[in-house]
């Protein structure tokens, strides 16, 4: 009797397998083999999910990416990056904002209009640059006074344009 074909390429299943060999693991390590984790999983009672696949069943199948939620269970993948800004919601305009802003504006005019560098804005506000980066980082993303432009010779050295008024 032949096996019907569902799950995907036969030859890269055995490829697989053969690495898992050659490493000295079980080829059902890797994922690489049908085994019963494919097969539907009998309860008892007749009932609707009874024939509903489980995360476990979906996982090696081709055409199967798993999600965050079944990575992160699993430990695969890298950490989540955190923001610095996390966790500090969503801060009204203070008088320390209006301070950068009206930095920014003046730095923006020094350079004809061009965008400016964090460093700069500091200066000018003539406060520290771990003060102001959450400052600016609000202006742009908060209250949508400033624009944050990446440069593709330095994209770890953003400038900062304040936005046009209509």
């Amino acid at each position: 009797m032949v096996r019907k074909k569902v799950e995907g390429d036969e030859d890269e299943r055995r490829r697989e397998a053969h690495k898992a060999h050659h490493a000295d693991e079980p080829a059902s390590a890797r994922y690489a083999t049908t085994g019963a984790s494919k097969q539907r999983t009998h309860r008892a009672g007749g009932s609707a999910e009874q024939d509903t696949e489980t995360p476990a069943q979906r996982q090696g199948k081709v055409g199967h990416t798993a999600t965050e939620q079944e990575r992160r269970r699993q430990g695969v993948g890298p950490a989540e990056p955190r923001s610095p800004y996390e966790g500090r919601g969503r801060p009204d305009y203070s008088p320390e904002h209006e301070q950068v802003f009206r930095a920014l504006v003046t730095a923006e005019q020094q350079h004809d209009g061009e965008p400016v560098s964090l460093d700069e804005i500091s200066r000018e506000a003539h406060m520290p640059q771990e003060r102001i980066q959450p400052l600016v980082h609000d202006l742009v993303t908060v209250h949508h006074l400033a624009t944050e432009l990446q440069g593709a010779e330095a994209p770890d050295l953003s400038h900062y344009e304040t936005k046009p008024r209509h």
